[in-house]
């Protein structure tokens, strides 16, 4: 017995059971080395604890490394340096991996051989405070006979058939799957035979003739063991159907030829690559562009889609396959940081405002899936269908309105109709050319609210206007005549532009002068709250065959929350008593059966801007 056992103190994240043991640990396994069996004790975190000579015996390739706290993971990483075949020496980090797993859940014993030929059987036990205590037994003198045996059995389940070479090449032995793959095979089934005899009968024999140029090679290398077919080889069979060619070479040059009937794994794989080619056309196919990344972030899969939903990213993607580049792209719009990029239903505005619908999936993968969808007509159509809503119920405002200007003109019809005649009767009688003067203005207001009563009716019964040329800056003349009391008391200058003479249009004359009284009205009301010098500006401007006037003030303006209600029918934002919110939904109406638009924005300086655009008259008519 060495000193393997150590002192039982000094080794860290001893077991309890062991911690406890002491002497009585060391007897027990100088017990099982007399019984020949090793024994080697590993704490919860497959740390070696304790182990006696008989392990040693076993595996001397750990006598001049081992020591209490040696990594499980170390002992493995010896025994595969000295026990793998130096084909699978490159892939030992793998073995090692896999024997820790297998060590951690380990429940029934199992036999294994070591290079020098020894078969061990090794039982692994978990202990009670943790980590696991494996035992090892040499079992050759039992395994010849069970071996010999077991493997007969498996060689005869086999669906392959093989050949075995020796190192020269020689025929040593094959199994009777491989003579009825290749019945004509039978003569060079004997030690006279090489291994370039059997592939140059197989070529001749079984496969077709188009793949023999295939096979030809195999055949002809001198020392097949220095270049073995690691990967299938598929021939197509003379008889129909596909063979599969595999070789594997001992470390004493013994070489396996290993034969199969590939034909249903070809089909197989050909229906694979018949399905997978599907469902790239049915992935290219859709209208999104389709992103599907890995547990790790790594770029799995995308569509061509991608590139017209949006170049740069794809772009980006191209350089960084990555979860990483997606979140840095869509944080890029301000609204998100790249570690919350991906959550759920969304929709983002690229440069080009246009409008994208990010949709996140997670498959039962634990991949993540995102499809993006260019949804900028089905947005516009929203916004144009609820703005149709929006005009249908300003219709019906304005329907509403019509009945009440109706009525409205009705009764203001006939008293009017007296004013303008005893105006007029009294011009007539009046003498002196002063108060003469008075009563024709009297008249002429008297004639223009009969004219306005006329428009309501006009409007109310939507009867076509009589329309004719009409010069602006007379009607624009007229208004401010008209205005020009009030505004004056209100301490309001009206500054009305040079109108340019082709700022003609055809309407109904009646019908621009209630519109542009409106707009002046509605623009001092406003001003009356402001602190001076207050201000009216009215500029006239014709360009491209229409003639555009701005009506502009310095008053407080129109906040933009309220800007698509303000030509809404008795829409007011004045106090209750000031305003009935009917004049600028009748300018509207004026506008629109003129055929031209109105629209309001922020003047220069502050304030409110109400733009009328009008068709302009044609030269003719003008003249």
């Amino acid at each position: 017995m060495t000193g393997a056992l150590g002192t039982p103190t000094e080794v860290p994240g001893r077991t309890p059971l062991f911690a406890s043991c002491g002497e009585d640990a060391a007897v027990l396994a100088t017990a099982l080395d007399q019984l020949g069996i090793a024994i080697c004790v590993y704490d919860a975190d497959d740390r070696v604890v304790l182990w006696n000579d008989s392990y040693l015996a076993f595996f001397p390739e750990q006598r001049a490394t081992i020591a209490p706290g040696t990594p499980y993971a170390d002992t493995l990483h010896r025994f595969f340096a000295v026990n793998l075949a130096e084909s699978q020496r490159e892939r030992i980090d793998r073995h090692v991996e896999a024997a820790v797993q297998r060590h951690r859940a380990q429940t029934a014993p199992f036999t294994f051989q070591l290079r020098s030929g020894r078969w061990l059987k090794v039982a692994s036990l978990p202990l009670p405070g943790g980590g696991r205590v494996r035992l090892w037994r040499d079992t050759s003198e039992e395994q010849p006979t069970v071996t010999r045996r077991s493997a007969d059995r498996a060689a005869a389940s086999l669906d392959v058939g093989y050949a075995v070479f020796d190192a020269t090449g020689r025929f040593v032995t094959a199994n009777k799957r491989y003579q009825e793959l290749f019945p004509g095979i039978g003569d060079l089934v004997n030690a006279t035979a090489t291994y370039r005899d059997h592939l140059a009968r197989i070529e001749r024999d079984s496969v077709l003739e188009e793949d023999r140029a295939r096979l030809a090679p195999v055949a002809a290398r001198p020392l097949p063991a220095a270049l073995p077919v690691s990967l299938p080889l598929l021939l197509r069979h003379v008889e129909g159907g596909w063979l599969s060619l595999e070789e594997r070479v001992g470390e004493d040059g013994t070489l396996i030829a290993i034969w199969s009937d590939a034909t249903r794994q070809v089909e197989a794989d050909a229906r694979i690559g018949e399905l997978e080619r599907h469902l790239r056309d049915a992935v290219e196919a859709i209208p999104h562009a389709l992103l599907m990344f890995d547990e790790e972030g790594r770029l799995l899969l995308r569509n061509r889609r991608l590139a017209a939903i949006d170049p740069a990213l794809a772009r980006a993607l191209d350089a960084n396959p990555s979860l990483a580049r997606y979140a840095a792209w869509r944080a890029g719009f301000g609204d998100v940081s790249a570690d919350d990029a991906v959550r759920g239903e969304e929709e983002v505005v690229l440069p080009d405002r246009r409008t994208i619908a990010i949709a996140p999936f997670a498959t039962d993968a634990g991949e993540l899936l995102l499809l993006l969808t260019d949804v900028t007509r089905e947005r516009a159509a929203e916004t144009e269908l609820a703005r149709q809503k929006d005009l249908a119920h300003q219709n019906e405002k304005l329907a509403a309105m019509g009945s009440l200007l109706a009525g409205v003109a009705h009764e203001l019809n006939n008293p009017l109709s007296v004013v303008v005649a005893r105006a007029l009767l009294l011009e007539e009688q009046v003498a002196e050319p002063q108060v003469g003067v008075a009563v024709r203005v009297l008249r002429q207001a008297a004639e223009r609210c009969a004219a306005i009563v006329r428009t309501f009716l006009a409007i109310a019964r939507a009867k076509p206007r009589e329309r004719r040329p009409v010069a602006l800056g007379g009607v624009l003349s007229a208004v401010g005549e008209i205005l020009a009391y009030g505004l004056g008391a209100d301490d309001i200058a009206l500054e009305i532009a040079p109108v340019p003479e082709e700022a003609v249009v055809e309407a109904e004359e009646d019908a621009l002068h209630q519109l542009f009284l409106n707009l002046l009205v509605n623009a001092q009301h406003a001003l009356r709250g402001s602190a001076k010098p207050r201000r009216i500006a009215v500029g006239v401007t014709v360009a491209g065959g229409s003639v555009e006037v701005a009506v502009a003030d310095n008053g407080p303006g129109v906040p933009p929350a309220i800007r698509g209600r303000i030509f809404e029918p008795y829409f007011t934002t004045k106090q209750q008593g000031e305003g009935t919110g009917i004049g600028l939904s009748v300018c509207h109406a004026i506008v629109a059966a003129h055929g031209g638009m109105i629209a309001v924005d922020d003047a220069p300086g502050g304030g409110a801007r109400f733009t009328v655009r009008l068709p302009q008259a044609a030269r003719e008519a003008a003249a």
